[in-house]
């Protein structure tokens, strides 16, 4: 049994239901549960068996949060002759990790990501989820045509509209005096997190831009090592859903020189909680992130994840691998993504939400293709599903790719214009322009919040 949303019978509103799949019969049944959120702020619901009995708990309280009698409750109850386009309209509704469960339901689920026209039909379902109420948060780095020489800035804008017509600029706020080297990690909820390089300092703050709220977050904890440089690389920013707390994790490593491809002799993680307003270490040996690019960076439901490399097992051969990192038991898991490179030794890769489901975007340079692979349990590299293969794509369509907010590509083009464009991963065309020039870039879903950061602060 699964439980998920569909649209009533006007079209407008949304619904939860529950899903019950006769695996002997194959037929199913849906019951309505809308009823049980009257009086509800929308908690994060399990299903288990009580007493022979379904039952909904809370996963943050532990508590039931009412038994299902089915006997009571009515049912629309479909034929076990269901009609294969219809079972494939369901299936299309599903998220990955159900679909790999009931792949072996029927043998004509076994495969079904591998058909073109189901591919489709699910695609269209990620982009009719998608919240059109959203923008698409955008970070730049671009050359000044407006200066003399080579002068590169940075800024901020806030897209939307259906071709990214409407373009906001928003103005970062300064963490330093003068403007050192900015970046946006993510925006969760709302709140940007942003931070500043100036030498081997690095300034962290959170923004909304809605309120116009601002924090410039303390110092971690750094100790000078006599003839070592010291780094301090990001590595995370999320909401944890458990304890109502914004959290930043980064990891500060030491090293011979002013290099990142020298091992560091050594690394120290920390985190910070917005509510205690302070930094703590994490006795954790964690695969530090590949790049210091923020496409290898993403949070979901609590959980910050980046890619890096490490050594396999044998201690000869470097593997890739996605680390997830829980923000509320400060725990992590590791899942292999090295089946993802065997026509490429280095491909160039994104790390992605998609559908509430981690993603990664790869650029094979060899075979000049992309393809898009979805996560659908952390900790299993078996569940990677390998959603879409564009090929053969065009050289000149600069990586790494980031999604919008309709669940297509965005990049920029390699020309005289260097513009952004967004990308239709199944009609394989580009559809929008988008008239802003880049030479470097990052894209986050972006939803108005307002969260104020001095209640947090105990």
């Amino acid at each position: 049994m699964e439980y998920g949303n569909e649209y009533v019978t006007n079209g407008l509103e949304e619904e939860q239901v529950l899903v019950s799949l006769n695996l002997s019969t194959k037929t199913f049944r849906t019951t309505s549960i809308v009823w049980l959120q009257e009086n509800d702020n929308s908690p994060i619901r399990t299903l288990a068996v009580l007493n022979d009995e379904l039952a909904f708990f809370d996963v943050i309280t532990g508590k039931v949060i009412h038994n299902i009698n089915i006997k009571i409750m009515q049912m629309a109850t479909h034929s076990d002759q269901i009609p294969k386009d219809l079972v494939l309209e369901i299936l299309a509704k599903l998220p990955v990790k159900s679909l790999k469960r009931f792949s072996c339901v029927h043998k004509s689920w076994l495969n079904l990501l591998e058909n073109s026209n189901f591919k489709s039909m699910y695609y269209e379902n990620l982009k009719y989820k998608t919240t059109h109420s959203s923008s698409l948060l955008l970070w730049r780095y671009f050359h000044d045509e407006r200066s003399d020489g080579d002068v590169y800035e940075y800024d901020v804008h806030l897209l939307s509209g259906e071709r990214y017509e409407n373009i906001v600029t928003l103005v970062l706020p300064s963490l330093f005096e003068d403007n050192g080297f900015y970046k946006v990690l993510d925006c969760v909820n709302g709140i940007i997190c942003h931070y500043e390089e100036e030498g081997l300092d690095v300034k962290i703050g959170l923004w909304n831009p809605k309120t116009d709220q601002r924090k410039i977050i303390p110092p971690g904890i750094t100790d000078d090592e006599p003839g070592f440089d010291r780094q301090i690389s990001i590595h995370g920013f999320g909401y944890d859903n458990v304890n109502d707390d914004y959290k930043v994790i980064q990891c500060v490593y030491y090293i011979h020189g002013h290099t990142f491809v020298e091992e560091p002799v050594l690394t120290i993680w920390q985190i910070y909680s917005l509510k205690s307003n302070c930094w703590k270490k994490l006795d954790l040996e964690m695969t530090k992130r590949e790049h210091i690019d923020n496409a290898s960076v993403a949070y979901l439901n609590g959980i910050c994840h980046w890619w890096g490399s490490e050594y396999a097992t044998n201690g000869l051969e470097e593997e890739q691998v996605l680390v997830s990192f829980n923000l509320s038991t400060e725990t992590f898991q590791i899942t292999s993504i090295v089946w993802l490179q065997e026509n490429d030794d280095s491909p160039i890769r994104s790390l992605v939400v998609l559908n509430k489901s981690v993603t990664l975007i790869s650029s094979f340079a060899e075979n000049n293709c992309i393809e898009i692979s979805i996560l659908g349990e952390v900790g299993v590299k078996e569940s990677w599903v390998k959603l879409f293969t564009l090929e053969p794509f065009p050289s000149e369509f600069c990586r790494p790719m980031r999604m919008g907010h309709k669940c297509d590509l965005i990049f920029f083009i390699r020309n005289h214009s260097s513009e952004l464009a967004s990308f239709d991963v199944i009609t394989g065309k580009v559809i929008h322009n988008i008239n802003i020039k880049t030479s470097m870039f990052g894209t986050w879903i972006y939803k108005e919040s307002l969260f104020s950061f001095i209640k947090e602060i105990n």
